[in-house]
This record gives structure tokens, sequence and C-alpha cells, in this order.
């Protein structure tokens, strides 16, 4: 009896030091987001966590899981039995690129991706399971041409009437542009912004810490044949300059 009341305290304790120990490393994902639809097949995960006090004690690891969502199944139940795409164990970093070498996610598909926190192989915490969508266009997306500044004045082409451009640049961007040719300006438009699948037409884009896309949409603007030159004023003193040509 008295090895048992003082056991009880060192159980209760250990048990109440397990919890703490838990309570240190929530997991939270912000790229994808959940039910996002996204472009690419090649994403960039982003999520965040302590992951500084995973790195300097042996006992914690993490582990990062993806897989596929099939049709009418729970994100739950997808982490749980399917065959995961793509496991990483002992992953010391926050964000993880999609490797070209990995098995190739496909458009028009949904996936299911989790980070958890590991004590000695059991897991302590993790993160909400996430969802998001590759985007299946209906109609031919263009190229998207990184925006940058070194490379002012290059010619990009057109696809369906339109010209795409990504940026990784932070804070709200102003959208407007202005198409000139011969040194004069001949229309001052508003580039459309690419989310979730979808053209957003706005004046500015709010930064969501992500990469960036819009869409320059030439149609309906009635202009001749020749060569453009396009600038775009994105921030004070960032101005991206691109040229394209109609025949």
């Amino acid at each position: 009896m008295r090895l048992a009341y003082y056991l009880l305290p060192i159980i209760l304790f250990s048990f109440s030091n397990l919890f703490a120990q838990q309570s240190a490393f929530p997991v939270t994902l912000s790229n994808p987001m959940d039910f996002d639809t996204i472009i690419e097949t090649e994403p960039n995960f982003i999520w965040q966590t302590n992951i500084t006090a995973l790195q300097t004690d042996p006992r914690y690891s993490q582990r990062y899981v993806l897989c596929e969502l099939q049709e009418n199944q729970l994100k739950g139940d997808a982490i749980a039995v399917n065959t995961p795409i793509l496991v990483l164990d002992d992953y010391q970093n926050t964000m993880h690129s999609y490797s070209s070498s990995a098995t190739p996610l496909e458009e028009g598909h949904t996936y299911v991706w989790q980070v958890s926190i590991l004590f000695n192989s059991l897991i302590v915490d993790q993160s909400e399971p996430y969802q998001f969508t590759i985007l299946k266009p209906k109609d031919p997306l263009p190229n998207f041409y990184p925006v940058a500044f070194k490379n002012d004045g290059q010619m990009l082409s057109i696809v369906n009437e339109k010209i795409g451009l990504l940026t990784d640049e932070t804070g709200n961007l102003n959208l407007k542009v202005n198409i000139s040719t011969g040194g004069k300006i001949v229309k001052s438009v508003y580039l459309n912004e690419l989310l979730n699948g979808e053209e957003k037409a706005d004046q500015v884009s709010e930064y969501k810490g992500t990469k960036r896309f819009y869409i320059l949409n030439l149609k309906d603007l009635d202009l001749e044949k020749g060569v453009y030159k396009v600038s775009w004023n994105l921030k004070t003193k960032r101005q991206y300059t691109f040229n394209f040509t109609i025949s």
C-alpha cells in the first residue's frame, strides 16, 4: 500500500508532463488551405509548429503524410486507410516543395495532407487534415511567367487571348497596368487574379502568404496588330515591364 501511495503521484505527474509537452507543439497548416483549389501540380506545402524544439530534442519527430481523397470519403478516413502518396518521417522543416520525381499529382483530383508530432514514436499532436483540389481547367490556361524585375522588356506569349503572370511579392499589390504602343498608352486595365480556379476582378490584390497568379485578359480590348508594351506598377518603386505581339 505504501508503494502504491508513492507511485500514484509519480504516474499522475508523468501523464500531466506528457500533456504539457503535447500542448507545446500545436500544428497549423497554411498552404494549401482546407478546400483550396490550386493550379500547381507541384505545390509548396507550408505549416507552422515549434520547429526549434523539434530540432533540439531527439525524442520528438515530425511526420508529413499526403494521400488522395476518394469520392464521398471523409478526410480523416483517407489519412487512416488510403495508401499514402508521400510520407516524410523525421522531417526537420515546416515547408515541403513537392518534387517532380515524386508520384505526379493530377488535375481534377483531390488530395489530403496532415502533419503529426511524435514523442518516442507516439503521436502527441497533429494538425487537422486539409484537402485541396488541383484545377482541371475548362479552357487552356496561359503560361504563367515569373515577375522578374531584372528581365524587364521580355516578350510573353498569348494563350487563349490571355497572358499569365505569377509572383511571390509580399504585401498588397496594385493591379492596374498600362498597355502602350509606339510610346503612347492605348489602354489602362486591371489584371485578374486567379483564385480557386476562377478569375477575380479587383483593383488591389491582398497578400495571403502564397504565390499569386494573375491574368491579363486581352479579349474585348480591340487591339490592332503590332508590338505592345505593358507596364505594371505593383508597388511604389516596383515596376514590371513586358512585351507581347498581336499578329
